[in-house]
């Protein structure tokens, strides 16, 4: 595959990631769309797809993984319990405006979400949404720029179609204001996971961190807003 067509196809996928998240939420307004179109589609399908297509499937689903090993399990831990705190810290925060938890709540159970599945929900958000997401942005969307732009610059670049579907979910949650400030604090974050990957290869170090992550948003849903 040439360089430059294999860069479009990357961005292609980066964009088609958040197109897949809008028509979930804000087109179908239904949580099983979202999660068929982003989990399911975009995040299993188009790797095992490419990696068929290159004839690589096997190589680069053993490089996505990688080998759990202590050290950056434990700098995985760590950096997510931060998250973790800054999230709930966070959610706080923007609970205080009156009215803002009943909206949110509001605006979920119009998603099909309520206090039956709730539970199913978080569970599957903290530990399946966190290991797709990990698998698909740093483990596949990174490793293929790395081999078409430099190292910095695909960290950059993978870490802003990784954000970019989160300004789709944050400004209908929290409006616009807070949506662009939420999207660029997961951008930071997704800046800091393309660096772990670096440093530490396989998937478990940004997975755990990344599960401590969307347990901070879960907890307070649960406890707020549910």
């Amino acid at each position: 595959m040439t360089y430059k067509r294999s860069l479009l196809l990357l961005i292609g996928y980066g964009f088609g990631a958040t197109l897949s998240v809008f028509y979930g939420l804000v087109e179908k307004q239904s949580l099983f769309v979202t999660f068929v179109c982003f989990h399911v589609v975009v995040c299993l399908c188009i790797p095992l797809l490419h990696g068929w297509w290159e004839g690589t499937l096997r190589q680069s689903w053993l490089l996505a993984w990688g080998k759990i090993e202590r050290r950056g399990t434990i700098f995985g831990f760590m950096f997510g319990i931060l998250i973790f705190a800054g999230a709930i810290t966070g959610f706080w925060l923007l609970l205080q405006t009156d009215g803002r938890a009943d909206t949110i709540r509001r605006i979920l159970e119009s998603w099909d979400l309520n206090r039956r599945w709730i539970w199913w929900f978080s569970l599957y958000l903290v530990v399946l949404n966190s290991l797709l997401e990990e698998l698909f942005w740093r483990g596949f969307v990174l490793q293929r720029f790395k081999s078409a732009i430099s190292r910095p610059v695909a960290v950059i670049l993978t870490s802003f179609f990784y954000s970019l579907y989160h300004l789709v979910v944050s400004t209908v949650l929290f409006g616009l204001k807070w949506g662009v400030l939420i999207t660029l604090l997961v951008f930071l974050v997704g800046i800091v996971w393309g660096w772990m990957k670096g440093k530490f290869p396989s998937v478990y170090p940004t997975w755990f961190s990344h599960m401590l992550a969307d347990l901070g948003l879960v907890v307070p849903i649960l406890w707020w807003i549910f």
